[in-house]
């Protein structure tokens, strides 16, 4: 959490603590959410291992922000390990987050919230040959 100045209205400055929610989404079987936490090689392991047992014929990648090129890369890294069994289909879009706002001054004021825009990927490994 950080604290930074917001709201200025006539000039009054007010200092809230900033909370940073999570974006909120569903989890599928074959869905992946892609941050700057989780391991790389754990992430991609697992999609390899959705994309190889042959019970599911796409994963999907989503990240937002600046996971934004793991997930990108690790897109292009199922494709080529696949050599030609998959594909790849990219949709960029904005999400909107919302962060709450605590005031640094109990006295002064409630809980409040903001919404921010961010940018997002949801990228489709798909398979284009059968196993046999």
């Amino acid at each position: 959490m950080a604290a930074v100045n917001t709201d200025e209205n006539n000039g009054n400055r007010k200092k809230y603590r900033v909370k940073k929610n999570r974006p909120v989404h569903s989890k599928g079987i074959n869905e992946i959410y892609v941050d700057r936490v989780q391991p790389f090689q754990q992430l991609q392991a697992r999609a390899w291992r959705l994309l190889n047992e042959g019970k599911l014929d796409h994963v999907m990648l989503h990240a937002i922000g600046p996971a934004i090129p793991r997930a990108l890369n690790m897109a292009l890294q199922l494709k080529d390990r696949g050599k030609g069994m998959f594909e790849v289909h990219t949709v960029t879009s904005t999400v909107h987050l919302h962060d709450d706002l605590t005031p640094l001054d109990p006295d002064r004021d409630a809980i409040t919230s903001q919404t921010r825009k961010n940018s997002a990927v949801a990228i489709k490994v798909y398979r284009t040959l059968e196993l046999t």
